[in-house]
């Protein structure tokens, strides 16, 4: 037993090299060569270092692993897997059906109490709470249906971050409500603001939740109970219970409301608002749009998609804004008088850019409104739209993720995330899951889980000359394995699977933000090769 304790007192001492590493998203450039140089054999020196005392804590530390499937027994409870095979004719009796909801998430709260942290950077002695708060932090939903394959959810949260375990409790209480529904895909994503209140866990005050999480673990490990279940370190506890509920009932709520209409696509250039922090260039430089207007008059809803970090007020501010998603849904509100619900695409280390930030003598608040109605504007003038046949087909896929990054494993088994991890032996497996849809057969969605490198989906990732690895990415762009030719990617869905890069895109943990938050090193390739085979599935 004395062996044992002073093992983990040295490996925890270790572990504090942990919170040296960068982790605030978005916030570092990377390096604009990858050359093999004395600085990268260090980092990789000291990123296998990192690995082993992480290794090493994960094995023995006192944790809530016991409460981890084996991945050999597990069951999935509350997975959609959508249509078995796709349908590329019109029936006859299909019609596009919609229904909207949407409801503040602070409302009832006193949210500048000290009880309530931001997310957004890491923060290892005391959270974030916000000094003001800005807008609104929300929940928007749309229910979609051609009237023949069942109905399409998606909840989108303002929020940075929302594991799988997260939206299986959402999805657990609207099974009945599913059923009834003849609901067959049911999505839950997030924004990805650094300015909302934390919806995924990794913004506690990290050091606390080191000391009292293992502390309630390691009374479990002596006692055969937990005696500090009170005193755990998570998000708060009254916010999340009241965000599902939230989300639930404007689930309900959007379901009930679905009207007849035509639904459009069209789509706007906006690259000089987009800024790609990390080589090589890849992002989407379009925001698309999936307009839906009801037969009965009624206000329209619009689905926008486009891959910019929500970032306006830099990477942790102690504000509370939904940032600039809020502002363009503002202008459309009052200018079109149509609903709005924004989706987050591929923004790997993808952020704000453009003439129109930044203005010398403006606030940060300002700066943010004239970016917002400048994409708004775009989007408001779309003139090349199609009109979409009554033809959806969606289906989605579980991928087992075999993680190979401690630090968020480690999070895991303190209860500080709620991603759903299974026991492999002495190693981890992530469960997580993606997912494909096809409109009219014109559009095609990918569902992508975590924060996913542009080029996985629209080509131009790095080429063995200029990786640290020397290797090659041997997978075509997803965007070319499918017949439409219009294609979206709705981010952070269903899972916070954290930054998905290409593999000989990985760096170190010790020079890139992007690293730090990857769940693997291979993460990139296991996904990649799980949407090839589940397009080719079902065309």
């Amino acid at each position: 037993m004395t062996k044992k304790l002073v093992a983990i007192i040295l490996a925890l001492t270790l572990s504090i090299s942990v919170f040296m590493v960068p982790a605030s998203a978005a916030s570092v450039v990377a390096p604009q060569t990858l050359e093999v140089n004395v600085e990268n054999i260090l980092n990789r020196v000291l990123n296998d270092l990192i690995h082993y005392v992480l290794t090493y804590l994960n094995r023995f530390w006192p944790g809530f692993d016991d409460d981890f499937s084996d991945s050999d027994s597990y069951v999935a409870e509350h997975f959609y897997k959508g249509e078995e095979s796709f349908d590329k004719t019109v029936k006859s009796n299909a019609k596009w059906s919609l229904g909207y909801s949407s409801d503040s998430l602070i409302d009832d709260f006193d949210i500048m109490n000290g009880e309530f942290f931001l997310a957004g950077s890491l923060e290892v002695f005391e959270g974030r709470v916000p000094r003001a708060v800005y807008d609104d932090q929300r929940v928007r939903v749309y229910a979609l249906s051609d009237g023949v394959s069942g109905t399409v959810v998606h909840a989108v949260i303002d929020g940075f971050g929302f594991a799988r375990g997260d939206v299986e409790i959402i999805r657990g209480r609207l099974e009945e409500f599913a059923k009834a529904n003849n609901i067959i895909s049911m999505n839950v994503s997030v924004l990805h603001q650094h300015s909302c209140i934390d919806t995924l866990g990794m913004n506690v005050p990290l050091l606390k939740a080191l000391v009292t999480n293992t502390g309630n673990a390691g009374s479990g490990l002596v006692f055969d109970e937990n005696l500090l279940d009170d005193y755990m370190v998570t998000k708060n506890p009254e916010f999340m219970e009241n965000l599902y509920t939230t989300t639930v009932a404007c689930v309900e709520e959007a379901v009930n409301d679905m009207t007849e209409g035509t639904l459009n696509y069209g789509y706007a250039n906006i690259k000089e608002y987009i800024r790609d922090k990390r080589d090589p260039q890849s992002f989407d430089e379009n925001i698309h749009r999936l307009r839906f207007t009801p037969n009965d008059g009624s206000e329209e809803t619009w689905i926008l998609e486009a891959g910019m970090h929500c970032t306006g007020y830099g990477a942790g501010p102690d504000i509370l804004s939904a940032d600039y998603p809020y502002y363009i849904e503002k202008n459309i509100n009052e200018k079109e008088g149509a609903n709005v619900v924004f989706v987050m695409g591929a923004e790997l280390a993808i952020t704000t850019e453009g003439e129109l930030t930044n203005v010398e003598g403006e606030s940060d608040l300002n700066n943010i409104t004239y970016y917002a109605n400048a994409i708004a504007d775009k989007v408001r003038g779309i003139n090349n739209e199609i009109k979409l046949d009554p033809v959806l087909n969606i289906v989605h896929q579980e991928v087992m993720v075999p993680v190979d990054n401690g630090i968020l494993t480690l999070a895991c088994r303190e209860g500080i995330l709620g991603a759903v991890v299974l026991k492999d032996g002495e190693d981890y497996t992530l469960v997580s899951e993606i997912g494909y849809m096809e409109l009219g057969n014109e559009v095609a969605v990918f569902f992508a889980p975590g924060e996913f490198e542009p080029g996985i989906f629209f080509g131009n990732v790095t080429k063995p000359q200029d990786s640290w690895n020397g290797e090659s990415w041997d997978y075509p762009a997803l965007k070319d394995i499918t017949d439409c030719e219009n294609v979206l990617v709705f981010g952070l869905a269903n899972d916070q699977a954290g930054y998905v890069l290409a593999d000989n895109e990985y760096h170190s943990l010790m020079g890139e933000n992007e690293e730090v938050n990857a769940i693997s090193k291979h993460s990139g390739s296991t996904f990649a090769k799980a949407f090839i085979d589940l397009v080719s599935s079902v065309n």
